[in-house]
């Protein structure tokens, strides 16, 4: 279908005010307010789209989909949002395997799990991931071991630092 073959009756604009004043959600307002700014529009379609593009703050080709999503498949299908929720890159099972592997080898650092995590699986977590997966399954974070003895004098904590 062409976007130029676009043709809006008076029952289409009735029910897409329909459906927008019957929104909670303002994000599912604001689609059915785009397309029925393009449908009271009379010139040329093109340049409607172009409009509520503008106006709404959407790129010209999400305005054509929800266009073209209403005219195939109705107002229903834009009346929800249609996202598939971020899936884990590790499923439970293995999930489980890094919370054995952290118990029961206690690693000095958050590194160690990543590299366990890399090879075992092979995915890449950062260091923000792993710790937050750590926290969420109530393991404490692995913290350096600390090394008995005083630290170095200040001035050779400089020294060292210009060298790095």
């Amino acid at each position: 279908m062409k976007l130029s073959d676009c043709k809006f009756s008076e029952n289409n604009i009735k029910q897409l005010q329909d459906y927008r004043d019957s929104q909670e959600d303002f994000r599912l307002k604001l689609r059915f307010m785009a397309i029925l700014s393009v449908a009271l529009n009379k010139g040329d379609i093109e340049v409607a789209v172009e409009n509520a593009a503008a106006v709404f703050g959407k790129h010209i080709e999400t305005i054509k989909n929800r266009l073209f999503l209403y005219l195939t498949e109705g107002p229903e299908k834009l009346n929800s949002f249609n996202y598939k929720p971020k899936q884990s890159y590790l499923n439970r099972y293995q999930i489980n395997q890094v919370i054995i592997f952290v118990t029961y080898e206690n690693p000095s650092t958050v590194k160690e799990v990543i590299d366990y995590i890399n090879v075992e699986f092979s995915v890449f977590y950062s260091h923000e991931a792993v710790r937050r997966l750590l926290i969420k399954n109530g393991l404490k974070l692995p913290r350096p071991v600390k090394r008995p003895g005083n630290p170095p004098d200040p001035d050779v904590q400089k020294k060292h630092r210009k060298i790095l």
